[in-house]
């Protein structure tokens, strides 16, 4: 099929539930109803097209998100929101970010919304070769996130067996229930999978490899998609590794069953418009072909509960539309390129971290893979040289320091056209987490 046919199939078929979407806003939530009203719509049949529908400005932000939380807590005494459309009563599920830098946004989901959640991580699930009856270990927060619970009621929705021992349980405790449960997948940020490959010999005597888990599903950060990173994970664990969003407002994509990573297939087209993309400074509609790059502008077509609602993720895509090298299925794709808000633009040249992160992978075994961005002040600016903390690996031995961080600093001269400073530290030296880990830090001079 050709691209752009596929394309104005899906813009199609979209459109027709976003006009049954935006007439529930406007009978539902005064909070949508203004912000359309704002723009111009006085009727929902003045959206007319999907065109129409993307000239629409941005509709919810992250901190718009949180004010709706701090005035329906005011004026209704909850927190889901001014943005919640269904009634309090019908809302049976609710799901946080961690709330780190500051309070934590909540995500409300009617029985509706669940039971689509379900069914869109079924298919991640499906593609990932997970099997009704397979042993399932969560690696991933259970304190409330997207990835927490709601995986957990989605993997037992499927006919698996989760074992909920989750992030916070400290990797200890999680290599041994890996070794009692012997789980044929396990669920993991790439940093906690990292961490793992790291402490297994210590804490089990055996390396990771040796624990049975065939497929390694990897999500919340880079990793996954750095080759470098994920053929580390390959070779230590001996399983298949996938790289997949899931969890918001019926978002879907995952990775394919190939050893490269040839980005992650977008898996919930009839309930999610996930790649309308916009240029991130003006927020201007850009054309969706195959290759374009821009911020995701985040819509839910059946949303219930709060809907996404042209809402700004802050994550900047690239769109392949094609057949897929690895797999040979034909359809959307996605990059994750990295967030609107980690931009380092240095001198004119902008950078994201996770390009960083992925040049420093090539020079592994030398180094463990973690770095730490070091700035002076928040980005976007930064004044060269960028510097870096890069830690060597657990088993570097007689590795010259200064001529590894000449390398490096060349290659990513080479590659992204900036300079950098590196500092090259002890295994250990950089703090791990088993959720996310933090590759900038501000600190004062």
């Amino acid at each position: 099929m050709d691209p752009q046919q596929y394309l104005a199939q899906q813009q199609e078929l979209k459109f027709a539930k976003l006009q049954l979407q935006i007439d529930y806003l406007f009978t539902n939530s005064d909070f949508y109803r203004d912000k359309l009203i704002a723009a111009g719509v006085s009727d929902p049949r003045d959206v007319d097209s999907m065109a129409a529908f993307r000239a629409l400005p941005v509709m919810m932000t992250k901190a718009e998100h949180r004010t709706s939380q701090i005035d329906s807590l005011a004026q209704h005494g909850h927190s889901f929101g001014m943005h919640l459309c269904a009634p309090l009563d019908d809302v049976i599920h609710v799901a946080a970010t961690s709330g780190t830098s500051g309070d934590p946004t909540f995500y409300t989901f009617t029985r509706k919304d669940q039971r689509i959640t379900h069914e869109i991580f079924g298919r991640l699930f499906k593609m990932a070769g997970i099997r009704p009856g397979d042993t399932v270990l969560s690696g991933f927060g259970l304190s409330m996130w997207l990835a927490g619970v709601t995986v957990i009621q989605a993997l037992e929705q499927y006919g698996a067996r989760p074992i909920g021992v989750g992030a916070e349980a400290g990797v200890a405790k999680i290599l041994r229930y890996i070794k009692l449960t012997r789980p044929r997948v396990l669920f993991a940020t790439p940093s906690l999978a990292t961490h793992l490959i790291e402490r297994a010999e210590a804490e089990l005597g055996q390396p990771i490899g040796e624990l049975g888990i065939e497929v390694l599903a990897c999500a919340g950060e880079p990793g996954a998609g750095i080759p470098a990173v994920r053929q580390r994970l390959i070779d230590e664990y001996g399983a298949m590794v996938y790289d997949f969003t899931g969890g918001a407002w019926h978002n879907g994509t995952i990775s394919c069953n190939s050893q490269r990573h040839y980005g992650m297939h977008y898996m919930a087209e009839d309930y999610c418009f996930r790649y309308d993309l916009v240029d991130p400074e003006t927020r201007q509609p850009l054309a969706l072909e195959d290759g374009a790059v821009g911020e995701a502008i985040h819509t839910a077509l059946e949303y219930q509960a709060g809907p996404a609602f042209r809402a700004a993720t802050g994550d900047l895509l690239k769109l392949h539309v094609n057949e897929c090298p690895g797999c040979g299925e034909f359809g959307a794709r996605i990059d994750i390129v990295g967030r609107v808000d980690d931009l380092l633009n240095i001198k004119g040249v902008k950078v994201y971290p996770a390009a960083l992160k992925s040049v420093v992978a090539e020079f592994q075994p030398d180094v463990s893979g973690q770095i730490q961005i070091v700035l002076s002040a928040p980005p976007p600016r930064v004044e060269p040289p960028l510097q870096i903390t890069v830690e060597l690996d657990q088993a570097a031995r007689g590795v010259n320091s200064v001529a590894l961080a000449e390398r490096i600093c060349s290659r990513i001269r080479e590659l992204l056209k900036v300079t950098a400073e590196i500092s090259v530290v002890e295994f250990g030296a950089l703090e791990r987490s088993n959720l996310k880990t933090k590759m900038i830090v501000i600190k004062d001079n």
